[in-house]
């Protein structure tokens, strides 16, 4: 698989492709020793795509643990001929054989990754041609994010994550078989170097396969031409500008053709945002401007983990309504769907890797995680490529503005300083944009060797996350003690403070089912204490964030109050 081959699939004079959305043949593999490559048991269908939760009632398969196998078949016509023809799945958990016409194309690995599978040789034009897809949702030590498999004592196996939230089991993203010219753009990056109200430019670098010239037209949103460019890398002058911001998610369309010897062979359109973003001394800045970061906790509906556009869309819309700009996701990836809609919103994204769980097998109290070898032998490069891989899927949505690289690690010492550092060359290397680098952490600061803190210009501080049951001013005297500290020793970072619990243990709050003997004293409690701290956080300079995790995010009354 290239990571230069992400393009969103399209439909245009030069690319066709097939939406495989819908019913797909599926049977579990529970005895493991089932060969369905060449076809499917015809005993049961699933929707594609959907997670396993979200089909299942039973326990049993609700929290299967093993091998299942889904299957499809797609017509293809003879017209495809001479083009390159790519399988894509935004999301499998958590890894996979995929098999054409029985014939294996390609081993998806990664719960979160998009995988493109070049199958042009094994389809069957003119005719019906099979898809199947063996699909195992074990975590792995080894894996990102990190977990093991336990056995019940029943027998039954079960999947034992070493993180907080859950992983989406089996298809649960679009999977889409499309074709591209074989001369063709096969990546473009795009970044905004000058901004102000009077002129903005804009460049892009376009990767494109055979000797071919690229030329860009830049279109406005009523499809009125603004700027030009001839070449693979060039500059685009905006003049009078659209801005990208908050809740105002302007975006312009830029058409990349791609010809040669005056024949064109390709075309290519995206969508794109003209703006800015950077932290420059321990401020978050926005087009040149000062904000703060006002983020709530982004996981679709209670107890679902298939996207749905249309209630994804709405929770956006509730976050500004509520007076937030910005959404994280406690350390796992958002979908391509969810980015395109924050990119038309206006919603400010902080984008996570699913680096959670990260543990050595052997470590004992007091040493360093992350110099262990097992970790250094056999995920730093897991953890390196999938930096990689995300960013350079996501890298032009203007709506991304921070790549936080590590979710709660275990250990922050000294000894682990070069782990810290090859995953932030990585993505430094990978974003041409330079975006901030983040890290969400629960150590204090007395517990963490600056040195990894180096290329990080935003962390993400969840400590009190375990602490949210306190009494309110209790905790609002322990979290400004630790903050001050902060501003002291470290003023050039940026802080976002994580407030609420992971996850809320009561049934009134941010589920929408309430319980008339607890909704008032919990959402008064709640509500209280949310009040003195984001009034305290919003006098704090170091604080650029107010970061609301899910157990807080139905007092909707009290955040409007603090963030309007």
């Amino acid at each position: 698989m290239s990571t230069m081959e992400l393009l969103q699939p399209v439909d245009n004079a030069f690319r066709d492709l097939f939406d495989l959305r819908g019913n797909w043949f599926f049977a579990f593999d529970k005895g493991k020793d089932k060969t369905y490559e060449t076809g499917v048991a015809r005993q049961m269908s699933v929707p594609v795509p959907a997670a396993l939760q979200d089909l299942f009632v039973s326990p049993e398969e609700r929290t299967y643990c093993g091998t299942m196998w889904y299957e499809r078949s797609v017509f293809v016509p003879k017209r495809w001929l001479g083009s390159d023809v790519f399988l894509r799945f935004d999301g499998i958990g958590s890894r996979a054989v995929v098999y054409v016409n029985g014939m294996e194309v390609g081993r998806p690995e990664g719960a979160f990754v998009t995988s493109t599978l070049n199958v042009t040789r094994q389809l069957r034009y003119g005719e019906d041609n099979r898809i199947v897809v063996k699909v195992n949702n074990e975590l792995s030590a080894y894996s990102l994010p990190a977990g093991q498999v336990i056995t019940s004592p029943k027998g039954r196996r079960i999947n034992q994550p070493n993180f907080s939230y859950d992983v989406p089991s089996g298809i649960y993203g679009n999977v889409t078989l499309y074709t591209v010219p074989t001369t063709r753009l096969t990546d473009v990056a795009i970044q905004t170097v000058e901004l102000s109200t009077e002129q903005a430019v804009v460049q892009y670098m376009a990767h494109v396969q055979g000797n071919c010239l690229v030329t860009a037209t830049l279109r406005d949103r009523e499809g009125r031409i603004v700027a030009t460019g001839v070449g693979g890398n060039a500059k685009l002058v905006v003049e009078n500008p659209q801005i990208w911001t908050i809740g105002e998610g302007y975006l312009y369309t830029l058409e990349l053709e791609v010809s040669r010897l005056g024949k064109q062979h390709d075309m290519y359109a995206l969508r794109i945002g003209i703006r800015t973003v950077a932290i420059e001394s321990g401020n978050f800045t926005l087009n040149g401007t000062v904000i703060r970061l006002k983020g709530q906790q982004f996981t679709g509906n209670v107890n679902q983990l298939t996207v749905n556009p249309i209630q994804a869309k709405q929770r956006l819309l509730q976050v500004l309504a509520t007076g937030g700009n910005c959404i994280f996701s406690n350390g796992q990836p958002l979908s391509p769907e969810i980015l395109q809609l924050a990119d038309e919103c206006g919603v400010l994204v902080v984008a996570e890797m699913p680096a959670a769980g990260l543990q050595a097998k052997d470590l004992q109290q007091g040493e360093a995680n992350f110099s262990k070898s097992d970790i250094k032998s056999r995920l730093l490069d897991t953890h390196k490529n999938t930096i990689d891989f995300l960013i350079t899927r996501d890298k032009n949505h203007p709506s991304i503005v921070s790549w936080s690289l590590l979710y709660n690690p275990l250990t922050m010492m000294k000894d682990d300083e070069a782990y810290y550092k090859e995953i932030a060359e990585t993505a430094i290397q990978s974003d041409w944009e330079h975006r901030p680098l983040a890290l969400t952490v629960k150590q204090p600061l007395s517990q963490i060797w600056t040195g990894n803190l180096n290329s990080y210009s935003l962390l993400l501080l969840s400590a009190w996350s375990n602490q949210w049951q306190m009494d309110g001013e209790v905790l609002q005297s322990l979290m400004y003690k630790e903050l001050v500290e902060w501003q002291a020793k470290q003023s050039e970072r940026a802080l976002a403070v994580l407030l609420g619990p992971e996850f809320s243990s009561l049934n009134s709050v941010g589920t929408g089912n309430t319980s008339m003997s607890t909704s008032y004293v919990a959402n008064r409690e709640q509500s209280e204490k949310v009040k003195i701290l984001l009034a305290m956080l919003s006098s704090m300079p170091n604080v650029q964030g107010q970061f609301l995790q899910n157990g807080v995010v139905g007092l909707d009354e009290t955040i409007m109050q603090s963030w309007k």
